[in-house]
């Protein structure tokens, strides 16, 4: 019982494993860095342990192993990260993390893949955005194959056995429900990555005088990029001025680009220059595009909407299960006219109306919330 009170009782130090450096805004989207951040405010010791790829390892393994296994196309997703080789190494680096932090009152994983439970007695906490099943599911759209599968049983084990599971998006979290027996699996909202204070009044007069669109996204994201350049060029006679930002590409990633494109290439907010860069481009857009089948950069979407930005996405079930069928703060892109979309924003009457809509759907998304929310959940699971 003693045992049990010490586990369900606010956390005083937590051991916090990652993918990446926890203290760098730029591993997985700054949620590390964001997640780990708020712990501290709340006066929890935190230990940020890396257990990401060993690079030396991985690229030995991408230029051996991997050039076989890219060639199978039922292992076409089996890269280092999955091998068995990254799992043994990774189980090594928790083993040695458990014993130099003896003191941590709870074992939290920003993954799904990995897990402290058959080395330690504390609780194991797991956080993401979905699984390597849900994947297969949803975006492959195919089984997967030996050597996968081999990985994703791994990865439903952990989740199975995990003491609390929390998920970053609603309808992954209905899916993981569905599948797993284990009963403590969350979704406790979202969360903006941004610590900027802005007004009103200023953002949106900037706004209201932008010939901007902003476009933010990877090269995964490329088809939604090449579709919004082709619509930008068809407006270029009815509003001479409009200008395409491209964050998260090079214009190395093209072909060709018109003039009235801009690369930015990755911004790291780690980094004074680039997180100026893009405070100020979300600051300046006319509105935020982006329409790649499937998915739409979800955290980015709704980091432009705290900053006041209309939107046009892909109607994605993520995104509709979070905020409706119909958007009050601009439009699902489900035609053709993406430029006719574009245009009827630029010149909404309510314009003014749609940057505050944006921001007032998102405002309550804050890192401060979701840790209250998430060690609260955490307690309440503990003491089942």
């Amino acid at each position: 019982m003693i045992e049990n009170n010490v586990h369900t009782s606010f956390p005083k130090e937590i051991n916090v494993f990652t993918n990446g450096d926890a203290a760098k805004p730029s591993t997985w989207s700054n949620v590390p860095y964001f997640f780990t951040e708020t712990l501290m405010r709340k006066g929890i010791k935190v230990n940020r342990i890396n257990i990401g790829t060993n690079r030396i390892v991985k690229t030995l393994y991408r230029f051996t192993i991997w050039q076989i296994f890219k060639r199978l196309k039922k292992h076409d997703t089996y890269d280092y990260y999955r091998s068995s080789i990254h799992h043994y190494l990774t189980q090594f680096s928790i083993r040695r993390a458990i014993k130099k932090y003896p003191n941590a009152d709870w074992n939290l994983f920003l993954s799904f893949s990995f897990s402290a439970k058959q080395y330690s007695l504390k609780p194991t906490i797991l956080f993401g955005d979905w699984t390597y099943e849900y994947f297969f599911d949803y975006f492959k759209k195919r089984n997967a194959g030996y050597l996968e599968h081999e990985f994703l049983e791994r990865e439903n084990s952990y989740i199975e056995n995990a003491d609390s599971v929390f998920v970053l998006f609603p309808k992954v979290a209905n899916y993981m429900q569905q599948r797993y027996a284990n009963k403590k699996i969350h979704y406790i909202g979202n969360v903006i990555n941004a610590e900027v204070q802005i007004s009103a009044d200023e953002i949106i007069q900037r706004k209201t005088a932008s010939t901007n669109v902003l476009f933010i996204g990877g090269i995964k994201y490329k088809q939604g990029a090449d579709a919004l350049i082709q619509s930008i060029e068809q407006l270029q006679q009815i509003i001479p001025t409009i200008h395409l930002d491209i964050i998260g590409m090079n214009a190395s990633d093209f072909d060709i680009l018109p003039p009235f494109v801009k690369c930015h290439g990755y911004l790291d907010k780690g980094k004074d220059a680039d997180r100026k860069l893009y405070y100020d481009l979300m600051q300046d857009a006319k509105v935020f595009v982006n329409t790649t089948p499937l998915w739409s950069a979800f955290s980015a979407t709704v980091e432009a909407m705290y900053f006041y930005n209309p939107i046009i996405i892909t109607k994605y079930d993520e995104f509709v299960e979070t905020f409706g069928d119909k958007l009050t703060m601009g439009t699902y892109h489900e035609t053709s006219h993406l430029a006719q979309e574009i245009l009827d924003i630029f010149q909404s009457m309510s314009y003014g109306q749609l940057c505050l809509e944006a921001h007032q759907a998102v405002q309550n998304f804050t890192w401060n919330n979701y840790i209250d929310a998430f060690i609260h959940q955490c307690q309440q699971d503990l003491r089942k």
